[in-house]
């Protein structure tokens, strides 16, 4: 619930530096000054993906604790407030005091160390903060750092009564959580989770400018690696009425631009889960960069919410290389559960297998199975300049979405599917055509819908 203004710290009033705080007893305004109420605030940023959820917080952490208010005036800092809103936090604050009529730059800052800013009243305000880092970790423990933009905000203050300002202030780290819901007919422990790729070094103070101005993943990046084996997330088994366990994992992490290169485009969530004496691995991710995703890189203040389903069905894809008489062969140079990196040209099979886990051990599924439909993506077009979406053969349903850079194909060859369920293209040879493509795969497994994400590179 959000805070009457008329409540306002005890802490607060006695915290202010330099001047005297007004109380309510206080109604005579010295000459030259005006009465201001300034209204502190942290609310999800405009420009993320978080919601209204940051206003009812999880944790007591992601609240406002130790606050600075810094008044600019021609560079120099005229004035400068401090309080407290205590060891639980607030999600909105509020104070008064007197300050000179004019036009201010205002600076907030919270749960930081603010002496290290080195800001002072009276004094020039520090040219460095645009480029001051916080030193900030994956899985954050202590209160949440917070600071306005860059830019600060601009405020106007004039001779009259009852002239208030918001503040809002942005928290420089992001949330994300993990939804777990268990459809299996086993139980599922989960043991632990790893996210990667995420920002290993210090963050910046105030909001880059632009994604690019982030710390990039693709030199300085780590995978986060949460162990929950002392106390795991125990999903119950999928009941009679169609219902199994549910629970949630969320950590705090630092803001990551994971687009620099083409081979760090997508996260990856990997699970460490207990499931009938077998500790398996689960790994998942969502892809980055992409118009259908809406996911660019992960900014300050986000809350990314990602719901984990546990299935009977396993998903995967095996690569095929397969040379053509007198041909050139395309040589697996890696793979894995989400991407697959070929060199050189000719053609490549892809062979989208599934199986449930009551199958015979070693038994995977084709397209051909009544249990497994492919559902085929429509209403693309083919646009080889500029790399846009396709769709091979569109009228009959069949086809694959393709984003990414097609360069890598020989001219009008694509992937296309076999009757029997393989995904075959042809890479081109020619010296310098690199890239990537991104082909979602849709399936549909006993009546429920999936969208596979499955990222295909072309070294050299």
């Amino acid at each position: 619930m959000k805070m009457k203004y008329a409540n306002v710290c005890v802490a607060v009033l006695l915290a202010i530096l330099a001047l005297s705080a007004c109380s309510e007893a206080d109604d005579q305004v010295p000459d030259g000054m005006a009465r201001v109420e300034v209204r502190l605030s942290a609310p999800y940023q405009r420009a993320t993906r978080a919601t209204g959820d940051w206003l009812d917080p999880i944790s007591s952490k992601e609240k406002i604790h130790d606050y600075w208010v810094v008044f600019v005036k021609s560079g120099v800092v005229e004035e400068l407030v401090a309080g407290s809103c205590g060891s639980d936090g607030k999600e909105e604050d509020s104070f008064q005091f007197f300050l000179p009529p004019g036009t201010y730059t205002v600076y907030a800052f919270a749960n930081l160390d603010f002496s290290a800013l080195n800001i002072r009243k009276g004094a020039a305000l520090p040219t460095n903060l645009t480029t001051k880092k916080l030193a900030t970790t994956n899985g954050w423990t202590n209160d949440i750092p917070m600071s306005n933009n860059v830019q600060g905000q601009r405020v106007t203050v004039a001779e009259v009564e009852n002239q208030s300002f918001e503040v809002e202030l942005v928290r420089v780290m992001a949330k994300i959580q993990l939804d777990f819901e268990n459809f299996s007919n086993q139980q599922i422990d989960i043991l632990g989770y790893e996210i990667y790729p995420l920002t290993k070094t210090n963050v910046s103070l105030f909001e880059p400018a632009q994604p690019a101005d982030i710390v990039t993943a693709a030199t300085n990046s780590e995978a986060y690696t949460v162990d929950l084996s002392e106390a795991p997330i125990t999903l119950t088994p999928i009941n009679s009425s169609g219902h199994g366990g549910t629970g949630s994992a969320w950590c705090y992490v630092n803001e990551t631009n994971a687009t620099a290169t083409a081979t760090h485009n997508q996260y990856s969530i990997r699970l460490k889960v207990l499931r009938n004496t077998t500790v398996e691995e689960f790994r998942y991710g969502f892809t980055v960069n992409s118009a259908s995703s809406g996911f660019d890189y992960i900014r300050r203040n986000d809350w990314i919410k990602l719901p984990i389903v546990v299935r009977d069905w396993r998903f995967r894809v095996e690569a095929l290389p397969f040379p053509p008489i007198a041909g050139f062969q395309s040589r697996v140079v890696s793979a894995d559960a989400l991407s697959i990196t070929f060199n050189t040209g000719g053609y490549i099979f892809l062979r989208p297998m599934f199986r449930k886990n009551s199958d015979p051990e070693g038994v995977w599924r084709n397209f051909d199975d009544s249990d497994v439909v492919f559902k085929l993506a429509d209403n693309y077009t083919t646009n080889a300049t500029t790399g846009a979406a396709e769709c091979i053969d569109s009228e009959s349903g069949t086809g694959l979405i393709m984003t990414g850079d097609l360069r890598i194909f020989e001219a009008g060859q694509y992937f296309t599917q076999l009757p029997s369920g393989d995904i075959v293209g042809k890479l081109d040879n020619a010296e310098g055509k690199t890239g990537m493509v991104t082909v979602t795969i849709k399936v549909k497994l006993e009546g429920l819908e999936y969208e596979f994400n499955y990222n295909i590179f072309k070294v050299n």
